[in-house]
């Protein structure tokens, strides 16, 4: 199947989605997304996850039709700093994607160490640098706070990291051991522990140079503003009605969503442009 043909499946979903919306007042966008476990995900011939039924709220209450295309992580992001795609998905955001879109934040993230058990727990990544000798394997075009970056680059000094297309790649070799772990959010470590039957045989926990951080949609520049209005007041609805963490019990426990909204939204809400209305 190319990735034209994938464009298309997906095409016919999301509009479906929002046959109940307001007369379009904007041009069809274009949204990247790629493999984030439960955030997007392939489930046979569909695209599934919290993130493409975020998507598919912001297409329904802002009046916009989108149409999702599915890349590796690392082209996504190529695409959209060249202009040929309009959104992106689930995103961290950074001073180069800065440069490029607009973004608007309407959930949160946590990267954990995740290992396999006979590698056993460590409290920061650093700990594990200097006191272990296992292997890590993380996906390219996933941003990571500098302190966790610094740790990174170590491993990567001493042989024992490797940057791969996506994370069916990253759990595929922790599969075939050929690396010991990774660095992932909940969302996206839970459903490839299941899908690679290494549920019960891996242990994840939160180390000290990743705190809890923002995601958010990235909107190109290129967009006019009141259509990125449109998205952001989008957002601002999904988040202070309670969808998000409404979508979010579809694919994880009840524990998980607690510790990512432990202090509510107001954050994320503060976060978003204004509403103009």
């Amino acid at each position: 199947m190319t990735s034209r043909l994938f464009t298309v499946l997906l095409a016919c979903w999301l509009p479906l989605a929002g046959a109940q919306a307001a007369p379009l007042a904007c041009a069809p966008a274009r949204v990247g997304v790629s493999d984030l476990g439960y955030s997007s995900y392939w489930d046979g011939k569909a695209v599934r996850g919290s993130n493409v039924d975020v998507l598919a709220e912001v297409q329904k209450r802002s009046g916009c039709v989108l149409t999702l295309q599915w890349y590796p992580r690392g082209r996504l992001y190529a695409m959209f700093s060249n202009n040929d795609l309009e959104l992106t998905g689930a995103a961290l955001r950074s001073v180069e994607r800065d440069r490029h879109g607009v973004w608007l934040p309407y959930t949160y993230t946590h990267f954990e160490l995740v290992l396999t058990k006979k590698v056993g727990h460590f409290r920061s990544l650093a700990e594990f640098v200097d006191h272990s000798t296992a292997r890590l394997n993380v996906a390219r075009g996933v941003f990571y706070s500098p302190q966790a970056q610094a740790q990174l680059d170590r491993l990567q000094q001493q042989g024992r990291l490797e940057y791969v297309n996506d994370y069916n790649v990253v759990f595929h070799k922790i599969r075939a051991g050929r690396a010991e772990g990774t660095l992932a959010p909940a969302t996206i470590h839970l459903l490839n522990q299941k899908q690679f039957g290494l549920l019960g045989k891996m242990s994840a926990g939160t180390i000290s140079e990743s705190p809890r951080t923002m995601v958010g949609l990235y909107v190109s520049l290129k967009v006019p503003p009141q259509v990125r209005q449109r998205y952001a007041d989008a957002l601002r609805s999904i988040v202070a009605d309670g969808t998000m963490q409404k979508i979010y019990a579809r694919y994880l426990d009840a524990d998980t969503i607690h510790r990512l909204f432990d202090d509510g939204t107001q954050a994320l809400l503060d976060a978003l442009p204004p509403s103009d209305h």
